[in-house]
C-alpha cells in the first residue's frame, strides 16, 4: 500500500510540470537567448498561453560591465495567475506583476541568483 501511494504521489508531481522550450538544442548555444526566447514563446502561443519575451541589463559587480538577457515571462497553467521565467537554466516561479516588465526582470534575475539592481527592462514586442 505504501509503494502505491509513493507511485501516485510521484505521478501527480510529474503531471504538474512546466512546458519545455522545442527546440531545446538552442539552449546550448552562446548568446542565443533572445532566439531561444523568441521560439519558446511562440510555441506556447499555439496552447494559448499567454507570453511576452523581455530583455532586460545590469552591470556586473565583480567586472563592472553592461550584461544583458532576454527571457519569456508566462502565465501557467492556463487561466491561473502563475507568473514564471524561461531561460536556458529552466522555467522558474516569479513573484511580479506581468504589466511591470522591470520587476519581471528584477525578479527574474534574483531567482536565478543574480544579486545586481536591474536597470533597463523592456517586452519585446
Amino acid at each position: 500500500m505504501k509503494y502505491l501511494l509513493l507511485i501516485l504521489t510521484l505521478f501527480l508531481i510529474a503531471c504538474e510540470t512546466t512546458p519545455t522550450n522545442p527546440e531545446f538544442w538552442m539552449e546550448r548555444e552562446i548568446n542565443a537567448c533572445l532566439p531561444t526566447a523568441i521560439v519558446f514563446k511562440q510555441s506556447l502561443h499555439k496552447y494559448g498561453v499567454w507570453s511576452e519575451v523581455f530583455r532586460y541589463a545590469w552591470i556586473g559587480k565583480d567586472d563592472h560591465k553592461y550584461h544583458g538577457h532576454a527571457m519569456v515571462a508566462y502565465l501557467y497553467p492556463v487561466g491561473k495567475n502563475q507568473l514564471w521565467t524561461y531561460d536556458s537554466k529552466g522555467s522558474y516561479r516569479t513573484r511580479a506583476f506581468t504589466n511591470n516588465v522591470q520587476q519581471v526582470a528584477q525578479q527574474a534575475h534574483y531567482v536565478r541568483g543574480g544579486t545586481e539592481t536591474v536597470f533597463q527592462a523592456e517586452f519585446i514586442k
